[in-house]
């Protein structure tokens, strides 16, 4: 978070104070020169990268936005019976369709020559001759952030982390519902 403020802080001095319209980083002699633009689109990887690793924290925090109309006035074998219900019936199937998507986008733009279904046998065999990765680093603007393969390659992982906190969501509610009221936050590891 105080990277992006710092590099907010900066493009916004750079250009509309001083009328920069580059930034040349070069300690050893190599330059590394990005237009303004690529660090302001760059804002947005930075941004995608704290929600998508972040998100499984929170929810391991408790920092999520959860609404307890019937959850708080429950027991707790309820209490961890929903939790279970929900992480099975709502979190996995969710995030497994996301990941599938995810993965799809991810592939489709990693890979050439793109393999469709309706290919028959003998074209994907001779297309799967001449495969290779395709890294495309173009942005939307001419000068603009020019690695969205990470935005995809982010999501995918995003998908992951929260499949495996529904998981284990699922197993410390069940741990917790068969051990009893004792066995409260028992298997919770918070770092409050």
């Amino acid at each position: 978070g105080v990277l992006m403020i710092l590099i907010q802080v900066m493009i916004v001095f750079l250009q509309r104070i001083f009328r920069v319209a580059e930034i040349q980083i070069g300690p050893l002699g190599t330059a590394l020169v990005y237009d303004l633009s690529w660090w302001a689109e760059g804002l947005k990887f930075w941004n995608a990268v704290v929600v998508c690793l972040c998100v499984s924290y929170t929810f391991v925090q408790g920092s999520n936005v959860r609404v307890d109309l019937v959850y708080s006035a429950v027991k707790h074998r309820t209490r961890r019976a929903i939790d279970m219900f929900g992480s099975l019936l709502f979190m996995i199937p969710a995030i497994t369709i996301t990941y599938l998507y995810a993965w799809f986008f991810m592939w489709r733009h990693l890979m050439t020559p793109t393999v469709t279904a309706s290919s028959d046998i003998d074209r994907m065999l001779m297309q799967s001759r001449i495969f290779r990765w395709n890294v495309e680093t173009i942005g939307f603007s001419p000068n603009g952030f020019n690695g969205y393969f990470l935005f995809k390659v982010l999501l995918c992982a995003f998908a992951a982390m929260i499949f495996l906190q529904a998981v284990s969501m699922f197993y410390r509610s069940y741990l917790e519902w068969r051990e009893g009221p004792e066995s409260e936050n028992k298997y919770l590891d918070r770092d409050t």
